[in-house]
């Protein structure tokens, strides 16, 4: 859960961009990039100042990266990918997640980050326990050297063709369907059938087309990227991508984490663990208890119609995304042609498409409790799984089967992590982690057995 999935800086909402800003000219001729914070940097911090540091009581807010801590109480405001710095704030080390998250503008984001008051970080500061400390170091180095060697065969690098292909295929199965609603529909119940079914697989390509995007892996560019997502996620599916992109780095980032993971905050609705159940009442809830009989046939359908109809416009009207809300709106312009009767299936069976997969690689999992400090890679191996390959697996989940790759490299483009599999498992056979494999239908059976588990378990309380 971009450029980085969290990259706003396209211009398309109202958020500072980093690669909106143009290196200016050292004295010497060359152009240093961290020359284009001094002007602004100076006279933004002292407008922030007093303002941010009085709403957090006082207190500095920094991060952790190569062995220093950055402050970073005034410029969270600004930061493009929102309050995901938040995360890291009890000493985690922000390193990896910041050359990963920001690996097409790292020259950029470091540049922003020279301007930034920095400290070296002491042992007792960071946390960790020597031999802890040792072992998160030495992953860190290896995982650096790994990425280089990765980006030297190229499987970093963004394919505009393969993208240009996959959004033919996606916009002709959504052209078919709409066709034939319009022409067709009226006339045979078989016709409607057959409208709704290519959509809905439109529907869901598109969304997984508009997630590549977010991480910024189908051109390279930010604002084609990002342009082509909130076109995939508003016009077709009626959300917004920027709400989308606000909360899906947090799961990146933490996927697992008991209060950190945005994938986990699905209550009252529904509970992946028992430990996201905090109010003993919630607990007592009826479709909790029979949350695995609700999930396919009630809880998607009422995720995905919360979200369209009041979480995302909310946040497009706040945040002042007007391109997000142009294609929302479009999209709901589809209701009169399609009939409120379709629509309504369509988004249903989109959302159990969506939703569906999505919750298959992680939720089934144990969770990291809160306190815990682990390192980006112990994230993707130990709370991350991947679905067993196969030429109709990879086109049904968009190549979000190979999530401990994509967890690892999130702007890698996603057909390509499969390419990477082998240097990975070895990678991870060389530290003592886990490579968890297992088939589709397995990751079914064990995400609907693990919702009966915590039903079983809050029936109990």
């Amino acid at each position: 859960m971009s450029p980085s999935p969290k990259d706003l800086d396209d211009g398309l909402c109202t958020v500072p961009s980093l690669e909106s800003l143009e290196p200016m000219e050292a004295p010497d001729g060359n152009f240093d990039e961290s020359l284009i914070l001094r002007k602004r940097m100076t006279s933004e911090t002292s407008a922030y100042e007093s303002e941010s540091v009085e709403k957090r009581g006082g207190k500095k807010l920094e991060i952790l990266y190569e062995g220093y801590f950055y402050d970073v109480t005034e410029f969270i405001k600004r930061h493009p990918g929102g309050n995901i710095i938040e995360l890291y704030q009890n000493g985690e080390d922000a390193t990896i997640a910041i050359q990963q998250f920001h690996y097409r503008s790292l020259k950029m984001v470091l540049a922003r980050m020279k301007g930034l008051p920095k400290r070296p970080a002491t042992t007792e500061e960071i946390g960790l326990p020597p031999e802890t400390k040792a072992r998160h170091d030495e992953l860190t180095k290896d995982f650096q050297a790994l990425t280089a060697e990765i980006e030297s065969e190229g499987l970093m690098d963004a394919n505009p063709r393969r993208f240009l292909i996959r959004i033919l295929h996606s916009l002709v199965m959504f052209s078919c369907g709409l066709a034939i609603s319009y022409w067709l529909g009226g006339s045979s119940i078989i016709w409607r059938a057959l409208s709704v079914f290519l959509m809905t697989l439109a529907g869901g390509q598109y969304l997984w087309l508009g997630h590549e995007g977010g991480h910024n892996s189908f051109t390279g560019n930010p604002k084609i990227d990002r342009g082509v997502q909130i076109f995939s996620f508003g016009f077709v599916f009626g959300l917004s991508a920027s709400s989308w992109n606000s909360t899906h780095s947090e799961h990146h980032a933490m996927p697992q984490h008991e209060t950190k993971d945005s994938d986990l905050k699905t209550m009252p609705l529904i509970a992946f663990s028992k430990r996201v159940v905090r109010d003993p009442k919630q607990a007592s809830k009826f479709w909790l208890h029979y949350q695995h009989l609700f999930f396919i046939f009630c809880d998607t359908l009422i995720v995905t119609l919360t979200w369209k109809l009041n979480h995302h416009l909310k946040f497009v009207i706040k945040n002042k995304c007007w391109f997000d809300l142009f294609c929302m709106m479009c999209h709901y312009s589809l209701v009169p042609i399609l009939g409120f009767v379709d629509w309504m299936l369509i988004t249903w069976l989109g959302s159990i498409y969506v939703l569906g997969n999505l919750i298959l690689s992680h939720t089934h999992l144990p969770v990291v409790e809160e306190g815990q400090k682990l390192h980006w890679v112990e994230y993707a191996f130990h709370h991350t799984t991947n679905i067993r390959s196969s030429w109709w697996v990879d086109w049904w989940t968009g190549h979000l089967n190979y999530q401990i790759e994509h967890h690892l490299f999130p702007t890698m483009p996603e057909y390509k992590n499969k390419l990477c599999r082998d240097k990975v498992k070895a990678f991870a056979k060389k530290h003592g982690l886990p490579y968890k494999l297992c088939s589709y239908w397995e990751a079914v059976k064990s995400t609907y057995f693990n919702l009966e588990h915590v039903a079983n378990e809050l029936r109990n309380l």
